[in-house]
C-alpha cells in the first residue's frame, strides 16, 4: 500500500503538515548530492503568482508512492533497505550505525552497496519521470486556464485601445463640429441682423415715400379743382 511506503519518507508531526524524513541530515560522512532537479524555464510566466509556500499533499504523495510501487524491483533493493532504516529509527542509534545495521540485512542477501545506490537511482529516475508528467500536465492546465485567457485579455486591451482612439477621434470631430456650428450660428445671426436692418430701412423709406405721396394726393384734391 502506498500509505505504508509514504511512512518511509514522510514524517507526520502532530498539528503540522508532513515533512520529508530526508530533511534530517545524516551524521558522519555526507551523502553524495542527488542530481539537481531540472531548472525551471527562464522565461517569466505571463502572470506571476503570489509568493506561496508548499506543503506535503497526500494527493501527490499517493501519485509518487504508487509510481515507486509500480517500479519496485524484485528482491531486496533500496525500498526494503529504506524500510529497515525506518524501523531502526526507533532505536537510539547514530545515523552511521543505523545505515550499517540496515545494510547487514541486505548484505546477507548478497546485496552490495552499489546495488543499493543503483536501485535508489532507479527510483529517483521514476520520480523524475513523474515530475515531467506533472510539469506537462501543469503546462496544459496553464495553457487552458491562463495563457488562453491572457490572449483574450490582450485582445480586449487592443479592442479597448481602438475604441478609446475612436472616442478621441469622435470627440475631436464633435469639437470641430461645435466650432463650425458656432460659426454658422454667428453667420446666421449676422444675416438675420442684416436682413432685419435692410427690411427696416426699406419700411422706413417706403413709409416716408408713400406718406409723401398720400400727402400730395390730399393737397392735390384740395387745391386742384
Amino acid at each position: 500500500m502506498w500509505k505504508n511506503l509514504k511512512s518511509y519518507f514522510i514524517v507526520e508531526e502532530e498539528g503540522k503538515p508532513g515533512t520529508p524524513s530526508s530533511a534530517k541530515k545524516p551524521k558522519g560522512n555526507p551523502a553524495k548530492p542527488t542530481p539537481a532537479s531540472p531548472k525551471a524555464s527562464p522565461t517569466a510566466p505571463a502572470s506571476s503568482p503570489s509568493s506561496v509556500s508548499g506543503n506535503v499533499n497526500d494527493r501527490f504523495v499517493k501519485v509518487l508512492m504508487e509510481a515507486m510501487e509500480a517500479a519496485n524491483l524484485p528482491g531486496f533493493d533500496y525500498l526494503e533497505y529504506k524500510k529497515s532504516l525506518q524501523n531502526l529509527k526507533k532505536m537510539n542509534f547514530t545515523d552511521s550505525v543505523r545505515y550499517q545495521t540496515a545494510f547487514a540485512t541486505a548484505q546477507s542477501m548478497g546485496v552490495t552497496p552499489q546495488q543499493l545506490q543503483d536501485s535508489a537511482q532507479h527510483y529517483l529516475t521514476t520520480l523524475n519521470t513523474e515530475q515531467k508528467k506533472f510539469s506537462n500536465a501543469l503546462a496544459g492546465q496553464r495553457a487552458q486556464q491562463i495563457n488562453e485567457k491572457e490572449g483574450q485579455l490582450k485582445q480586449m486591451d487592443a479592442d479597448i485601445g481602438h475604441q478609446e482612439a475612436k472616442i478621441k477621434e469622435l470627440q475631436a470631430q464633435i469639437e470641430q463640429s461645435k466650432k463650425q456650428q458656432e460659426k454658422l450660428r454667428k453667420t446666421i445671426k449676422e444675416s438675420v441682423d442684416k436682413l432685419a436692418k435692410t427690411q427696416a430701412d426699406f419700411e422706413t423709406t417706403f413709409k416716408i415715400i408713400t406718406e409723401g405721396i398720400e400727402q400730395d394726393k390730399v393737397y392735390m384734391a384740395e387745391f386742384l379743382k
